[in-house]
């Protein structure tokens, strides 16, 4: 790896090397003393020399320059040299949220299965959006996934995320990203804003003089909270709970303090040097391993139960047990094998699902699917479940003559494949 270095001139800073974690609050503080001690209210990041970059840092660095957006500073961007570097920074939407006036938002075509490219909400309507988004991507992405480990993760994912509107007071709101690790059972999260940060927050109720770090040890305890009227304190700890029953890492990243859970379940919370504008909550969940998240989530030494989820709102079985699947909603296009796999992984769970007798796949308004679509969602589809359950289980409705073709043709092809 290279060596990141960072180097300000006046208003220039330029980033080169591999920018990681470690590089991050130094480039901060850079950008502190820029616009506090030199007055600047014009900045510019050169990252053409750098080499490598990755979400967490990333989206921090997002949150807080939107903050100085917000107070009359502007800050450009150039983008890395490298071409594959260059296209990550504008399809992971880092390009747009840090120069909006040169770069445009991150196509639709990038929220892939598994993907989700930094993503800026402020109220509580557009947190419901993200979160709806992420999950129903998730639902896509990771196959032969469990009811009870869905609604685990949709609690986490919702909890965080609303932790900022709750307590953070961030007047920019949050920045939320998510993607796949290569595993394909891995989901990594990132979550940031520019508010008070957790310590401040605790010390404002009932917490009277804590440090920044037992502000992080406090955080991710059981009921934890400033004001039992606002929240019961159990976001982080819940979420804490999770990445550590899967070997996951996690980090916190608030004030002058740092929290992060190896892969190996070892805990390590540090005094920082550099003052941190806010909170960054980030974690790694593993779904391989079936019923484990859904274990982990336990308060009051009790097993949480979620009872209504994202499967319940959007695919509520009707009286006679039906779930409607609108296939044009719930794929960006029909011609192409990937577009096909979110389809059969959602299929897969639902046919899961106890209160789900039976599932209409609905093909109004589709004249035409390719084949390599029509297998991959629906003829791999039927020999993973099996003949019974699949004509026990889904069912075509509104079906043109092209498409049921070539259903039937990808269906035929996986029995002759035994």
């Amino acid at each position: 790896m290279a060596r990141c270095e960072i180097i300000r001139e006046n208003d220039f800073i330029n980033i080169s090397g591999d920018f990681l974690y470690s590089d991050l609050f130094f480039l901060l503080a850079n950008i502190h003393k820029a616009v506090e001690d030199r007055g600047f209210s014009d900045l510019t990041l050169n990252f053409k020399g750098c080499t490598s970059a990755y979400a967490q840092e990333m989206v921090v660095l997002c949150a807080q320059i939107i903050a100085k957006r917000q107070n009359g500073i502007y800050i450009h961007l150039n983008l890395p040299e490298d071409e594959q570097l260059q296209k990550l920074f504008q399809n992971a939407n880092w390009a747009n949220l840090i120069d909006p006036r040169r770069y445009e938002a991150a196509p639709n075509t990038f929220y892939s299965a598994g993907h989700i490219p930094a993503t800026q909400y402020t109220s509580s309507n557009e947190q419901f959006t993200i979160v709806n988004k992420i999950v129903d991507n998730i639902l896509g992405a990771i196959p032969d996934m469990k009811r009870e480990d869905f609604s685990a993760f949709e609690w986490a994912i919702n909890e965080i995320t609303d932790n900022v509107l709750t307590h953070a007071q961030s007047s920019v709101g949050g920045v939320v990203a998510l993607s796949l690790s290569s595993k394909k059972k891995k989901v990594n999260y990132v979550v940031a804003d520019a508010g008070l940060g957790i310590a401040t927050t605790l010390r404002s109720g009932e917490h009277k003089g804590i440090s920044d770090v037992h502000g992080l040890q406090m955080a991710i305890r059981e009921g934890v909270t400033r004001d039992r009227s606002i929240g019961q304190g159990n976001g982080l700890f819940g979420s804490y709970e999770i990445s550590q029953a899967c070997n996951g890492v996690f980090r916190i990243r608030s004030g002058h303090a740092d929290l992060y859970l190896s892969s190996k379940r070892e805990l390590k919370i540090t005094s920082e040097k550099i003052l941190y504008n806010g909170t960054m909550v980030a974690g790694e969940i593993d779904f391989s391993i079936p019923g484990l998240l859904a274990d982990a989530l336990k308060f009051g030494g009790q097993k949480s139960e979620v009872t209504y989820d994202f499967i319940d709102a959007k695919y509520s079985p009707n009286e006679e047990g039906k779930v409607l699947f609108v296939l044009r909603n719930e794929a960006v296009s029909f011609g192409s094998r990937p577009a096909g796999t979110p389809i059969r992984n959602k299929l897969r769970t639902l046919c899961d699902t106890h209160d789900c007798k039976k599932i209409l796949v609905d093909l109004e308004g589709i004249p035409i699917l390719s084949s390599s679509f029509a297998d991959e969602a629906f003829g791999k589809l039927f020999k993973e479940i099996g003949p019974l359950e699949f004509m026990s289980k889904i069912e075509f409705i509104n079906v043109m003559g092209t498409c049921k073709n070539l259903i039937n043709k990808a269906i035929a092809q996986r029995m002759g494949t035994g």
